[in-house]
């Protein structure tokens, strides 16, 4: 039924023989075969732990469209999870959650559709047959299509309200005129509106055919078997013939050239594209390092060309190498913090490029981002769907033959090979940019900040609550933060926040589970209760000092997305069912987690920092305290939690705060009060000796917590302790990952409380290079502690705090949360625009001082996991 077309080392994930230990071998190969109906099968054994990941390619994405179907990929993918000829949209997701399944999603790219599932491997063929069925059978109801049109509809709309979509989408329309690539994968309003129901399905049945798809399973499964089991559920798809596709002519730059566009905005952002050679052309390993070379942050000679004057030109830089089909394309983006810097940095760019066509790069250079390459992508492969995704576009688009030979061909690159492929592409360099600038402002009109409007007020029943208007947004963002968190959870119940948290949406006294779901689609809304596992970093707004409810809609539908969430905090019921199906979840993840070294090492981190403190305590609990949580405890435990004096609810709107105001009150007014209150933090014991905790895990490497205690948020060397932080994690990220390459991951942090605070530097390493990283990072501390920091460091780090607080409130969403949590701490909702100040005026000394004081290399906490050399 099948024939086995090739066995490969896929290059994307392989260490040469002489990186790896001999028995990991044989887990990075994988197989590859051909069903008789032309499906491509990717098979992939990871034995580390009893999970399975599918992800199922389809040559279908924007390229694939016409101007008058744009976004029919993106819509389709929605639809296919809203029905089959044999399961409802309801079905569908209770199979999928009834069999363990910690992620199912999919995603749409311009040359590509990806359906996705990570489930138990008890449970892999009821994920399988899902798949085939949403693939291959889906029905499009009526109202499902309607439902998904105003979906899609409003996500294009809150797209439209980020400014780095914005910044996509002029970008590919000016690099790729006349080409597919320049159309949105989420396409236009008017064209999701109105397409006909028969023009999707006609597009469905042109390009779902098996012979159209690549499948790449990857986890805990024997090769025969799981061969066996996708013949079954998908080699009887009849092949069908595929329509040619039309031929995309792209034309490279053939001068320099520079498009504006104003937007609402603080920033300026500027994308440059560049010729480059095709996958296909002997020179395109030599310009692929050569880009990642140019990605390496600090260590790019492009970041540093730009970051080198007295005023840095940028805030932040990155270069990818754009590989498709037809063409590849070297794209720049850069971020800075004003329009007349342009020009310059335009300059400076063309000149560092031609200086790579003069001057021969460092072997170690090119020796250490190969190693790098190898080991992100390494790395990568411990979390299932981050490979499939990674490799995604370069599975699609090159082949198996160019995966397996990707890594041995960047071996084979030199410095002399970069100089030559820079002289063919760099000895003039030509562009095409694209510069996105703030509106300018009339002179009658006041500066955005003063725009905005602020009212806080405490209701009757102690809720307080926080609201920002100004006209910049049709969303409308509300968070929800619960005091005290891991400081209210008895620690019996350890992790029931994060319970109570998970099951809000899963019904109420007025609303079942599948009435939420219908009413937050119909508003287009997005709820978020908890930190989700399958995202990479979504766990920045998790903290064992709070929870949140993040809740977004569009202003003029604030009215019902009040009243649904009030409903929610209000009246959730907590059905036994639903109670049984979320601790599965959460044990699933609890397992889940305690197979990575790097959640291990935090956790044991943290409990030898805190001890008895409250703050030892794991935002998920374990499985002892989640499995003896009952419903009782779950309702007694919420109405205490989210009582209306351990909240804070902010919102970020366009609306008037009084309307807003009275909205909250008719809706959160009637809370009952309680007489549970935040219970205080204690002070944790200093440390004053050097405490070592240690756990053996069978990993490919060990990971490294080290840290002590730190002041609260309003000590006045609470900024130096940031800009010294700073400043160490990106000594600690060109030192011990870019010159010594021992890691692919190192960095540190500090966090603040209302009284106390605490620093961590983390690395994850092979065993055999443990005693070097620890060394390395506290060789860097005492460097800082001993040592002035240089101008140069000292402006990168404040301009640094300065980018990543403006990135992170980019979104109504995330000001709302952060204006809670500031008020939380005592800082005040304000504290941002303070705080900038206050960063600004730090001085090398301060740092010096700061770091003297607080980061100590005799008396810290230092947590060791992983395998032993």
């Amino acid at each position: 039924m099948f024939k086995k077309d090739l066995i490969i080392g896929l290059a994307l994930v392989i260490f040469s023989a002489q990186a790896i230990l001999s028995q990991g071998f044989e887990e990075n190969k994988a197989s590859v075969f051909t069903l008789s109906n032309g499906m491509k099968v990717i098979l992939k054994e990871k034995h580390a732990n009893p999970l399975i990941s599918s992800m199922i390619y389809v040559n279908a994405g924007s390229k694939y469209e016409t101007e008058y179907n744009n976004g029919v990929t993106h819509l389709l993918e929605h639809l296919l999870f809203d029905g089959t000829k044999r399961r409802t949209r309801e079905q569908i997701s209770e199979e999928i959650k009834s069999k363990g399944s910690s992620f199912f999603n999919a995603f749409t790219r311009k040359e590509l559709t990806c359906y996705l599932v990570i489930m138990p491997r008890e449970f892999i063929q009821d994920g399988l047959d899902i798949q085939s069925d949403m693939l291959f059978n889906s029905i499009f109801p009526d109202s499902e299509l309607a439902k998904e049109r105003n979906i899609v509809i409003e996500e294009i709309k809150k797209d439209e309200d980020n400014v780095d979509y914005q910044v996509e989408k002029f970008f590919d329309a000016q690099a790729y005129p006349g080409t597919p690539y320049a159309r949105p994968v989420l396409g236009y309003e008017n064209i999701i509106a109105t397409i006909p129901k028969e023009d999707i399905i006609q597009y469905y049945q042109t390009y779902y055919k098996p012979n159209n798809m690549v499948i790449l399973l990857m986890g805990d499964f024997e090769m025969d078997k799981m061969l066996s089991l996708v013949e079954k559920c998908f080699g009887n798809i009849p092949v069908k013939p595929l329509p040619p596709l039309e031929k995309i002519v792209y034309t490279p730059p053939e001068d320099k050239l520079v498009k504006y566009k104003e937007v609402d905005t603080k920033n300026c952002y500027l994308n440059l594209s560049f010729k480059a050679p095709h996958f296909s052309d002997p020179d395109y390993f030599a310009f692929d390092l050569m880009t990642r070379i140019l990605n390496s942050g600090e260590t790019s000679p492009l970041y540093k060309a730009l970051t080198s004057e007295k005023e840095p030109l940028i805030i932040d830089l990155s270069a990818n190498l754009e590989t498709q089909k037809e063409f590849s394309a070297l794209n720049i983006s850069i971020l800075t913090d004003s329009p007349q810097k342009i020009e310059r940095i335009l300059i400076v760019t063309d000149q560092t490029l031609k200086n790579l066509t003069r001057k021969k790069l460092d072997p170690s250079t090119i020796r250490n981002t190969i190693v790098s390459t190898k080991a992100d992508l390494y790395y990568q492969e411990e979390k299932l769907y981050i490979y499939g995704m990674t490799i995604a576009s370069t599975l699609v688009n090159c082949g198996y033959d160019f995966l397996e030979s990707y890594i041995p061909n960047l071996e084979k690159v030199t410095p002399e090979k970069i100089q030559k492929v820079s002289q063919t592409y760099f000895s003039e360099p030509k562009y095409i940019a694209t510069a996105v600038v703030p509106k300018v402002e009339k002179k009658e009109s006041s500066a955005s900040s003063s725009q905005s409007k602020y009212l806080k007020e405490t209701l009757p029943n102690g809720l307080e609550v926080i609201i920002r208007s100004n006209p910049d947004s049709r969303v409308f963002a509300l968070n929800i933060l619960g005091k005290t968190r891991s400081a209210s959870e008895p620690y019996s119940k350890t992790g029931i926040v994060n319970f109570v948290n998970s099951m809000l949406d899963k019904g109420t006294s007025k609303r079942s589970s599948e009435t939420i779901t219908q009413e937050l689609a119909s508003i287009g809304a997005q709820l978020k209760l908890t930190d989700d596992p399958n995202v990479p970093y979504d766990d920045i707004y998790t903290s064992r000092l709070y929870s949140f409810i993040r809740f977004e809609t569009l202003d003029e539908y604030a009215n019902q997305g009040v009243e649904l969430l009030s409903d929610l905090v209000k009246n959730s019921k907590f059905p036994q069912d639903e109670v049984e199906k979320t601790r599965t979840e959460i044990l699933s993840i609890i397992k889940r987690e305690g197979e990575s070294t790097s959640q291990t090492c935090r956790n044991l981190f943290y409990s030898e920092l805190f001890k008895d403190h409250p703050y030892r305590k794991t935002v998920l609990g374990d499985e002892n305290t989640i499995s003896s949580i009952t419903q009782t405890d779950l309702i007694d435990f919420h109405k205490k939690f989210y009582s209306p004096k351990n909240m804070i609810l902010t919102v970020v709107t366009s609306l008037p705060p009084d309307k807003v105001l009275a909205l909250i009150k008719n809706n959160f007014g009637d809370i009952p009060s309680t007489d549970f209150s935040s219970p205080s933090i204690p002070q944790p014991k200093m440390i004053t000796s050097p405490a070592e905790v240690k756990k053996e895990m069978k990993k490919e490497q060990v990971y490294i917590y080290l840290g002590n205690l730190l002041p609260g948020i309003d000590n006045p060397e609470a900024p130096a302790l940031e800009v010294a932080n700073s400043i160490l994690s990106t000594r600690l990220g060109l030192n011990l990952r870019e010159k010594k390459g021992l890691a692919y991951s190192v960095g540190s942090s500090v966090s603040f409380d209302k009284d106390l605070g605490w620093f961590i530097a983390s690395i994850g390493t092979r065993p055999k290079n443990y005693k070097e990283a620890l060394d390395g990072i506290l060789n860097e501390i005492d460097q800082l502690r001993n040592n002035l920091a240089s101008e140069k460091e000292l402006e990168t780090a404040k301009n640094s705090l300065w980018g990543n607080l403006l990135f992170y409130r980019l979104s109504r969403i995330n000001q709302a949360y952060y204006m809670g949590v500031n008020e939380f701490l005592g800082a005040g909702y304000d504290y941002d625009e303070k705080h900038l100040e206050k960063i600004r005026a730090v001085t090398k000394e301060m740092v010096k001082e700061a770091a003297q004081k607080y980061l100590d290399t005799k008396n810290y906490v230092l947590a060791v996991v992983g395998k032993k050399d």
